[in-house]
């Protein structure tokens, strides 16, 4: 069988131009915002492409585009209001180049400088967007982190006297655009670039805070020989996601026509404020699946229509949302109570194989911004979430045993798994672990070293003395009577 190719699909061949730089390379990249532009083009509304960029030293998947000439294939499934299934497969031809700018900083560079890039989007995971200095800038050498590349690559067209870019993160932060701006500002500090440039990035860049919200689970390991049958080539990035779409643009007639995907038939919202979006969906969709997915995967789980399928870890998600999550959030309960139904069929459709794995990457972070906010909510409340506060404890759980990076996990009969996650965290939890003696007062030692890091989580969570017993209580209940027995314990006697 031959491989996915202009040569195998001529038809995919592509002229238009490249208008967007695209930090992440990955599943939800492709499977999300790379769809809508390609639907987009089919209209003849957006009328470019991307040039995809690895973000991570770790990436494998540049060679892989590269070899396909950029083409990919998405296959999305989705289940109508009469329960009917459908499927929808396109050979998706956005991406028009792909380069590691760890290997090839200075042909990153010259891209930049073209007229006719206008855009740049990200989805570099909540860790992304963060600040950490940065070596003096070289045209050589590519910086570290994101916001450093984007500075960099601003600089170089302010010099060049181009446009600003438009950025378009699609990283679950609170405001991604603004917080990616200050960063870029801080980083104009840091390396001396001058007033006139950061005046630049104030007026003459754009920085849009974004929702996205798309289940992509990604390439169909479990299956991939029977669909590269059914599609009559292979391709190593596949892509499997919902049809369930949904973007939140921040701006107004400008961003709707500058980024025209509602026009294009698009689920996508342009508003002023996207707030009440990107709180309903961080909290119930988001904060689900970092509340529960630990536990499912610590109970040998392996994807999340399995978690919701289960007896006992579907029956917990449930509650998590409705008793818990629901009731902290400060929104319209209805509207709440809406998309939550929606989210537990999304949840529940068996096609997905949404990796629990793949959503256990950069948990610490993921938890501070999906998880805890909702906790705090409910505790300004005077309510005390259990089954939140189990949450906390089965993410400490998962680093029961394992020290450095990436994080080993020690899972029910018998199973292991691996996460990746911030290396600070990694450390905070090798100490904390370092102290449990087998006993509920020593998991108290382990549970007020992890709450009581203020870098981890930018207060001290251990000051709130009945959620840090809580949480000790549950984490010693989780290794000695194990997670699935935990959770029916708090079922029962909630």
């Amino acid at each position: 069988m031959e491989s996915l190719s202009l040569v195998t699909k001529a038809e995919a061949k592509c002229d238009l131009p490249i208008r967007a730089l695209q930090f992440g390379e990955g599943n939800f990249l492709r499977g999300f915002i790379d769809w809508m532009i390609f639907k987009a083009n089919q209209k003849g509304l957006f009328n470019g492409r991307v040039l995809a960029l690895q973000c991570t030293p770790r990436g494998r998947v540049v060679p892989k585009l590269k070899a396909q000439d950029g083409l990919y294939t998405t296959i999305l499934h989705g289940v109508d209001e009469n329960g009917a299934e459908h499927e929808e497969i396109e050979v998706i031809n956005t991406i028009a180049a792909a380069l590691n700018p760890y290997e090839a900083w200075e042909p990153v560079l010259a891209a930049a400088m073209s007229p006719e890039l206008k855009f740049v989007f990200s989805n570099t995971t909540e860790a992304g967007i963060t600040y950490a200095p940065e070596q003096a800038f070289n045209t050589d050498v590519c910086p570290e982190t994101y916001p450093g590349k984007l500075t960099a690559i601003l600089h170089e067209r302010f010099k060049a006297g181009l446009p600003g870019l438009w950025v378009v993160p699609c990283e679950l932060l609170d405001n991604n655009g603004t917080l990616l701006q200050e960063i870029v500002l801080k980083h104009a500090v840091e390396q001396g670039l001058g007033a006139d440039f950061e005046q630049y990035v104030k007026t003459q860049c754009r920085f849009i805070n974004t929702l996205v919200d798309r289940v992509v689970s990604g390439y169909p390991k479990d299956n991939a020989a029977e669909v590269e049958a059914k599609l009559g080539y292979k391709d190593e990035l596949m892509t499997c996601g919902e049809t369930f779409h949904f973007l939140a643009l921040e701006g107004d007639e400008e961003v709707s026509r500058e980024l025209p995907f509602a026009a294009a038939g698009l689920n996508v919202v342009v508003a002023p404020d996207i707030t009440p979006y990107r709180l309903r969906k961080v909290r119930i969709l988001n904060g689900t699946h970092t509340s529960n997915v630990p536990a499912a995967f610590l109970a040998g789980l392996d994807t999340v229509d399995q978690m919701m399928s289960d007896p006992v870890t579907g029956k917990f998600a449930r509650s998590v949302i409705y008793d818990e999550i629901i009731p902290a959030v400060n929104l319209d309960k209805e509207m709440l109570v809406s998309f939550a139904d929606d989210v537990v069929k999304r949840f529940s459709d068996p096609s997905m194989h949404h990796q629990l794995a793949s959503i256990l990457m950069n948990s610490t972070s993921k938890v501070k911004a999906r998880v805890l906010p909702t906790i705090l909510d409910a505790r300004a409340k005077g309510i005390l979430p259990k089954k939140l506060c189990f949450a906390l404890a089965t993410y400490i759980a998962l680093y029961h045993g394992s020290t450095g990076l990436p994080v080993k996990v020690s899972r029910a009969e018998g199973k292991s798994g691996e996460f990746m996650d911030d290396a600070y965290a990694a450390e905070v939890m090798t100490k904390a672990w370092s102290v449990y003696q087998k006993t509920e007062a020593s998991a108290l030692f382990t549970v007020k070293t992890v709450l009581s890091d203020t870098k981890l989580w930018d207060c001290d969570l251990s000051s709130d003395v009945d959620l840090t017993a809580l949480v000790a209580r549950l984490l010693h209940a989780i290794i000695s009577d194990g997670v699935i027995a935990t959770m029916k314990d708090l079922l029962e006697h909630n």
